[in-house]
């Protein structure tokens, strides 16, 4: 019995992406869908990533598992929201908040942070966000954490999200697969990235797919759903990673932050003026559109 299973990761409410991923592995026929979270934020309308999730979940077999956007979605809302704003430090996060409906939340609710397969006869694996633990965990390759993790594992795979870096890690005979990210994809010129997983009764063996999509599709949609003016920095430097593979949102997080504590004396997210966003983009050549800004040539 042969069993395949398309895992996505990471999709950060990029639905043409997401869509591409699951036209491509309906055209391979596969009927199996592993769902490793960071389902929303980011990217424009969320309600349109949650509606293809739906229906995966209705007509397919579908594991679902929740990712840290989705966690700290819920400590908002369970908190009594109220503290994210206009602006680019907490514009992404407030946007997508409002976008989403009593369904959604309460389908994140509803979900676990782990999971594993099991079916008799066949070797298991086992599936989570960051770490089976913890959702906000990182698993790089050849770090301590990694490999305490693979050597406690009940199986001998771990599928796992949240790096957005596609790639296997084998410690100890064990196997720690991350499928890449869907929706901010970094390396591989900024193509969707998933996983295929192979199963031929006795072992796992992953494909990992790279795929062009129509990424004019959703970045024009960063325009027009208003994205851009709640949290411009924020959205500009997500265009950029989108066009390009190239992730700079730490990188201008922290010199936004920087610049403001050298000016302030004192920085607290989410309390970054937009200046400070403005000139951390400008630093690392990134306009408002999210586009490389040239460098100026010295004229011959």
């Amino acid at each position: 019995m042969t069993n395949d299973f398309a895992v996505f990761s990471d999709i950060h409410a990029n639905h043409t992406a997401f869509q591409a991923a699951i036209d491509f592995c309906m055209g391979r026929g596969i009927t199996n869908f592993i769902l490793l979270g960071d389902f929303v934020t980011d990217c424009p309308y969320p309600q349109k990533t949650m509606e293809l999730i739906y229906v995966l979940k209705q007509y397919f077999n579908t594991y679902i598992i929740r990712g840290n956007r989705e966690e700290y979605l819920l400590n908002y809302k369970n908190s009594g929201a109220g503290k994210w704003r206009k602006g680019s430090a907490s514009g992404a996060l407030l946007y997508t908040y409002e976008n989403l409906s009593g369904k959604d939340f309460d389908f994140f609710e509803s979900l676990p942070n782990y999971g594993t397969y099991q079916v008799k006869g066949i070797p298991g694996f086992e599936f989570c966000h960051g770490s089976p633990t913890n959702t906000s965990e990182l698993l790089y390759r050849e770090k301590r954490n990694t490999k305490k993790v693979l050597s406690h594992l009940k199986e001998g795979v771990l599928l796992h999200g949240h790096t957005h870096i596609q790639g296997t890690y084998v410690y100890r005979g064990k196997k720690a697969i991350n499928p890449g990210s869907i929706g901010i994809p970094w390396y591989n010129e900024g193509k969707t990235q998933f996983c295929i997983l192979h199963g031929n009764g006795k072992a796992w063996e992953e494909e990992y797919i790279q795929l062009d999509y129509n990424r004019k599709e959703i970045l024009r949609e960063f325009k027009e759903c208003g994205l851009r003016e709640i949290a411009p920095a924020w959205a500009a430097v997500t265009m950029h990673t989108i066009r390009t593979g190239v992730d700079l949102n730490q990188t201008v997080l922290l010199r936004a932050m920087r610049l403001c504590e050298q000016e302030r004396g004192t920085v607290k997210w989410p309390n970054i003026p937009e200046k400070y966003w403005a000139i951390a983009l400008k630093e690392n050549n990134i306009d408002l559109k999210g586009k490389d800004i040239p460098k100026k040539e010295e004229e011959t």
